[in-house]
This record gives C-alpha cells, sequence and structure tokens, in this order.
C-alpha cells in the first residue's frame, strides 16, 4: 500500500550536510523557557503508595547518556549481550521488543572500532540466529565519522550501532498508520540498548543526528526501501 504522506515525513526529516548545518545553528541558538515538562492542573495530584523496587527500576536507574569513552575494547561478551538486546527469543516473530502485527520493520547493524574481535568492521546483526555477518567493506574511522554526529563526544566509543527501518513490511498492512508503528517500535529498541548498555556496565548515548543517505550507502542499504532511524554510540 502506498504511503505517500510518511515518505513526505521521513524526506523531511532526513539529514544531510546541508541542513545539518542548519540543525546545529537551531540548537546552539535554543534557549528552554520556565516550562516544566509535565502537565500542570490546579489541584495537586494525589500521592500513590510507594512501589516496590524492582529489577527494572534499578536498571533504569543506571541508565543515562554519556558521551565520555575509555580506551578498552568492548569486551566480546558484552557486545553480545548489547545486540541481543534486540534478539529473538522463540523465532521470528517472538523480540526482546514490541513490534505491530509483529512485522519487526527495524534492522540493526554495528560500525565497529574498538571491539573484541570485530574492530574495523562493519556487521549486521541477525535476530533470529543471533549472529553477525561482516559487510565486505571496512567500517569508516572514528576521526571520519565523529564530524558527521551532530553530537560532542570525547574519547572513542567502542561501536556505532545503527538502526535502520524497512517501513513498507509495517505499512503494506496498516496503510499511514503504520508510519507511526514503525516509529514506535525503533523507540522501543533504543530503549532496549540503552537499557542493555546499562546492564553491561557500557557507556552509551543516542545519536539522532545521522545523515541518512551517507549511512545507508556505507551499509549498502543506498538503492533499498531502508530509512535510518537513529545510532548508539557504545564503548567502556
Amino acid at each position: 500500500m502506498a504511503t505517500p504522506f510518511f515518505h513526505d515525513f521521513t524526506e523531511a526529516a532526513a539529514l544531510d550536510e546541508f541542513n545539518l548545518v542548519e540543525l546545529a545553528r537551531r540548537m546552539s541558538a535554543f534557549e528552554p523557557g520556565p516550562e516544566e515538562l509535565r502537565l500542570s492542573y490546579p489541584t495537586a495530584p494525589t500521592a500513590l503508595g510507594r512501589p516496590r523496587t524492582s529489577a527494572l527500576d534499578r536498571l533504569a536507574a543506571k541508565r543515562s547518556s554519556q558521551r565520555e569513552f575509555g580506551v578498552r575494547p568492548i569486551p566480546g561478551g558484552r557486545f553480545s549481550a548489547l545486540l541481543g538486546a534486540a534478539r529473538a527469543w522463540d523465532g521470528p516473530g517472538h523480540r526482546t521488543h514490541p513490534a505491530a502485527g509483529g512485522r519487526y520493520a527495524v534492522e540493526l547493524f554495528a560500525v565497529c572500532w574498538a571491539v573484541e574481535g570485530w574492530s574495523g568492521r562493519i556487521l549486521y546483526y541477525d535476530p533470529v540466529d543471533h549472529g553477525v555477518v561482516a559487510l565486505p567493506d571496512p567500517a569508516p574511522t572514528w576521526a571520519d565519522t565523529y564530524p558527521q554526529l551532530g553530537l560532542t563526544v570525547d574519547g572513542t566509543p567502542g561501536c556505532l550501532l545503527v538502526a535502520v527501518v524497512f517501513p513498507e513490511r509495517v505499512t503494506a498492512k496498516y496503510g499511514e498508520l503504520g508510519g507511526r508503528f514503525v516509529l514506535l517500535e525503533a523507540g522501543a529498541v533504543m530503549q532496549s540498548l540503552s537499557l542493555a548498555a546499562a546492564a553491561q556496565g557500557l557507556r552509551g548515548v543516542v545519536a539522532g543526528g545521522l545523515q541518512e543517505r551517507s549511512w545507508l550507502r556505507t551499509l549498502g542499504l543506498d538503492q533499498t526501501s531502508a530509512r535510518l532511524a537513529f545510532g548508539y554510540l557504545a564503548g567502556t
């Protein structure tokens, strides 16, 4: 099913070497106002009973955006666990995150700079077999990648996880509404990766300013229907 409105939205939101400069200018000029990051009502909220602390609470409390990375490579076991945040548990249709209609539009790639056994390679993560496929071209260097990220980072991350989506997997069933479902799924994957990084004692930060066309070429997806969702830098 054709979804022209979702296509227009993703085209308008895509970053390249031209509008990335404008985005940086806008971000630098932004001055937050006094508004609170919650809704306000005339009556004060009624306090709820103190919830019992769960394992998820403790893990969520450890999650944070960290832009300073050390020099040690990511150990192979921790790298496996990080990617495993998007794995399939029991066949292709049961994974760690929800997806509309079980269609699973998100795919993960890893651009590795300091990962035990995989430094200098670009990997596709197969969530069903929980394995990786090394792409033929080497990974771009961190020095070449850093200026294109649109965020400030200290040190060298171990890897950049790039999440791409194939919208037609979902829009074929749900039409334009499927575009919203695709974005919800990408958000669920982002949270899973963030929590997995915290669980493994890794540092991580979401990189939302990746240049879409450039990265799709790097991943060999520029002739497909893939769209860029987000990046996630991880390291020690």
